[in-house]
């Protein structure tokens, strides 16, 4: 009797010890975060006259809305965890990635699932013009978002945004509406244009040297009639960067993180008007503060032949504002012996001796 009673005690003891064995761990659930992106696309024209040996500044001018109208935007976003200590960890835990119509507008709603925790959730965006084209950028590391590829100017492709925000998500057993988190989309470049306001001089120049060119005859005047019209568009413009030029972006500091050397791009002139015309643009990482970069601009006939260069031009330059540079490019000699590679092969190689 004593036995069966022992094993009436003991059974449940047992039973219960045994449901410990096959208890299965439990699973973390997701929490439900609506993101949502609002973009600041307006630009500040920045207006500076160059007078041949300094740069004015003119002061501000419009303000207008500097977004595409079609192409593709793709955004990316990763969450990095807070530690206690409120610092932002280097490794993210998730990202999201997502592409649509720029037609559509560029600011964007979504509902994300997220594991609970404090999080510092960085967004990137950018643009390209149709679905088969190669992103400017790589944003494969945040800590150093790089533009890849030959340097692409006159492309407002280029454009770019970035923002960030924290959060915390609570596991909660009630359901709700998910926690909105709003992220401010800013870009971190600004970007600047040289307009030359000597188009008509340039012309008149170019008419006698095409003139006499064709006749053979050197000592040809400007009483002369040229052989045919002179068309600003046949004349190729070439952007070089003197010294450095920021080519990579941390989304972790906000600020330009690496530069190269040796970048140019090339453009053509788009008349304005009568005596002015845009030589071409581009946009360029830069800090919250203003920043400046330095140029030389050469003027090139279709043979590769260079008419004109300028002085080096340091470019000030401040984020989401156009600088504007206007002067008298086209007719600029440069001094302090810079020369060109007389071997032409369709690149133009600035020489420093």
């Amino acid at each position: 009797m004593r036995k069966i009673l022992y094993l009436i005690i003991c059974l449940p003891i047992l039973l219960l010890s045994a449901c410990d064995v096959h208890e299965w761990p439990e699973t973390q659930e997701f929490v439900k975060m609506h993101l949502r992106l609002n973009y600041e696309t307006d630009m500040t024209e920045w207006e500076h006259l160059y007078d041949g040996a300094e740069v004015i500044e003119q002061g501000y001018g419009e303000i207008y809305d500097n977004h595409r109208d079609y192409g593709k935007i793709r955004y990316i976003v990763r969450t990095y965890p807070v530690s206690e200590k409120m610092r932002t960890t280097s490794d993210y835990t998730q990202e999201f990635v997502f592409t649509k119509d720029i037609s559509e507008g560029y600011a964007h709603e979504v509902t994300l699932d997220l594991l609970p925790g404090n999080y510092n959730v960085m967004v990137w965006s950018d643009l390209i013009q149709t679905s088969g084209d190669s992103h400017f950028h790589n944003a494969d590391n945040f800590a150093e978002i790089r533009l890849q590829g030959d340097h692409k100017g006159n492309n407002d492709y280029r454009d770019a945004f970035r923002g960030t925000n924290n959060i915390s998500l609570v596991a909660d057993i009630m359901e709700r509406l998910p926690d909105t988190l709003n992220v401010a989309m800013q870009r971190p470049l600004a970007k600047f244009e040289f307009v030359t306001n000597d188009v008509e001089e340039f012309i008149d120049k170019e008419s006698v040297r095409v003139a006499s060119k064709a006749n053979g005859n050197k000592s040809a005047s400007a009483d002369d009639t040229p052989t045919r019209a002179v068309n600003i568009e046949d004349y190729k413009v070439v952007f070089y960067y003197v010294g450095f030029m920021p080519h990579a972006y941390s989304m972790y500091t906000d600020k330009p993180v690496d530069s190269s050397t040796g970048v140019m791009f090339e453009s053509t002139l788009r008349k304005l008007s009568e005596s002015e015309a845009s030589m071409g643009f581009d946009y360029v990482f830069v800090n919250g503060k203003k920043s400046a970069v330095t140029v030389q601009i050469g003027i090139y006939d279709n043979e590769g032949t260079q008419l004109s260069l300028t002085e080096p031009i340091e470019v000030p330059l401040k984020r989401s504002h156009h600088t504007i540079m206007t002067g008298m490019f086209l007719m600029s000699e440069a001094s302090g012996g810079v020369t060109i590679n007389p071997d032409f092969d369709g690149d133009h190689n600035l020489i420093f001796p």
